[in-house]
């Protein structure tokens, strides 16, 4: 049995609003102190601050953009799957194997227990990249861009949620390499 990789990527306007935001209020901070800090050497502090601050500003809101918009990977191979995804908004890397597998089923996330509240990472639409708490308070990592998903329990009681673009096709791999996956669930 062979390794496949499966990529979730995020929407594409996805980090663009923060960073506009965030570089339009660096940029303002910057003119303003052009405007009014260099005029008296009483303010000078206060000029060298709204350019410190509109820097920071300006770097944090290119920092999130590009943070936000990387993809995350799952990778099923025989007997384990993992989960490549950014540290910031997204799980980080995670691996599992058979073993920690208690139950598989493909589901439809939104309601009931499948109910996502974040705890951290990003969710937007149907992209859904990070630790969630779900509706029955168990804990959740998720790396989806799909509301129909491969629901994995594990045996510590948290969950794995995994949905692409095709998910059957991420279900199928993930039932003959890793743990079965139970039908009419």
């Amino acid at each position: 049995m062979s390794v496949e990789q499966f990529t979730v990527q995020p929407p594409a306007g996805l980090g663009l609003l923060p960073l506009i935001i965030l570089v339009v209020t660096g940029v303002i901070l910057i003119v303003l102190a052009f405007a009014t800090g260099r005029r008296a050497k009483t303010i000078r502090g206060t000029f060298v601050l709204l350019i410190i601050v509109g820097l920071v500003v300006i770097g944090v809101g290119i920092w999130l953009f590009f943070s936000s918009t990387g993809s995350s990977t799952i990778t099923v191979g025989l007997g384990y799957v993992s989960i490549s995804s950014p540290s910031f908004g997204g799980t980080g890397n995670l691996n599992f194997t058979a073993s920690e597998i208690t139950s598989a089923y493909v589901a439809q996330i939104g309601s009931g227990n499948l109910t996502l509240s974040k705890q951290h990472g990003t969710n937007y639409g149907d992209f859904n990249v990070g630790v969630f708490t779900l509706g029955n308070g168990a804990t959740a990592y998720v790396v989806s861009n799909n509301s129909t998903d491969l629901i994995i329990q594990l045996n510590t009681g948290d969950y794995l949620i995994l949905g692409t673009s095709n998910t059957n096709a991420l279900a199928q791999k993930f039932s003959q390499s890793v743990y079965p996956v139970q039908t009419g669930s």
